[in-house]
C-alpha cells in the first residue's frame, strides 16, 4: 500500500468530503455524528454493512442482532467464513459510497463518511478511490490507549477483522493470545491507517471535551497535504 499515499491524492474542490478513519473506539461515530448535526451528510458503513448482512443472513435463516457474536473470535471454527464475507460487504459499501460521492460533489454538498477499521484491508484500487473523492482523517489513538482498548473490546465485544494477525503460541490459552495479538493488531493498522491519512488527529485534541466541530475542521484544513 506504499503507492497509495492520501497527500497526493486529495484536491482542493473535495474539502467538504472528509473520511474518518481509525481504530473502532477512536471516536469516528462520535465526530460523524456531531458533524452530521452541522449540516453534514453522514455515511456509516457499520449500519451500511449491518444492512446488506442482514439480508444475506436472512437467507440462512440468521440475524445480526448481534454482529460481534456472528463474527465470533478468530479461533472460532466459524470466524474465516464471517470474516470473508464483512470484507466482501464492506468492500460493496465503500463502493456505493464513492460513487454517490462522485455525484455528491457536483452537488456542492458535505459528506463525512464514518469508516470501519477494517477499511485498510480494501483493494488498492478502491482505497485510492476513496482517498482522491475524501480527505481521510485519522483519529489517532496511542500506545498507552491499547490496554483501555483491549479491556472495551473485551467489555463490549465489536466484530473484528483479524486478518491473520491472531497468532496463538502453543500452550497459551485465548485470552492471553487475544490480548498480546491485538496489541500487534493495533500497530499494524496503525502503520496502514498513516498510509492513507491526509491528516492526524492526535488523541488529546480530538478527545478533549473542549474541542469542538468547528476547531477540529479547521485543524484538520491547517493540518492536512493537499494536491491542486
Amino acid at each position: 500500500m506504499s503507492n497509495l499515499s492520501a497527500t497526493t491524492t486529495f484536491r482542493k474542490r473535495d474539502r467538504e468530503h472528509l473520511a474518518l478513519i481509525g481504530m473502532s473506539g477512536a471516536g469516528k461515530s462520535y465526530w460523524s455524528k456531531r458533524m452530521e448535526g452541522q449540516g453534514y451528510l453522514r455515511y456509516s458503513c457499520d449500519d451500511l454493512i449491518a444492512e446488506r448482512l442482514g439480508t444475506e443472513l436472512e437467507k440462512k435463516g440468521e440475524s445480526t442482532l448481534n454482529l460481534a457474536k456472528w463474527m465470533g473470535q478468530p479461533y472460532a471454527e466459524s470466524y474465516s467464513e464471517a470474516e470473508a464475507l464483512y470484507l466482501k460487504l464492506e468492500g460493496e459499501v465503500i463502493t456505493q459510497i464513492c460513487d454517490e460521492l462522485e455525484y455528491l460533489r457536483q452537488q456542492n454538498k458535505a459528506v463525512v463518511v464514518d469508516t470501519t477499521g477494517s477499511l485498510i484491508y480494501l483493494e488498492n484500487t478502491l482505497l485510492k478511490r476513496l482517498c482522491i473523492l475524501t480527505r481521510t482523517v485519522h483519529l489517532n489513538l496511542p500506545a498507552e490507549k491499547h490496554d483501555e482498548l483491549f479491556e472495551a473490546y473485551l467489555d463490549d465485544p465489536k466484530p473484528v477483522i483479524w486478518k491473520g494477525k491472531y497468532l496463538p503460541r502453543e500452550g497459551e490459552s485465548h485470552q492471553n493470545a487475544l490480548s498480546r495479538c491485538f496489541w500487534e493488531l493495533l500497530s499494524f493498522r496503525n502503520e496502514k491507517y498513516s498510509l492513507i491519512s491526509a491528516c492526524v488527529l492526535d488523541y488529546a485534541f480530538h478527545h478533549c471535551p473542549e474541542t469542538g466541530v468547528e476547531e477540529l475542521l479547521a485543524t484538520v484544513d491547517r493540518n492536512s497535504t493537499l494536491k491542486s
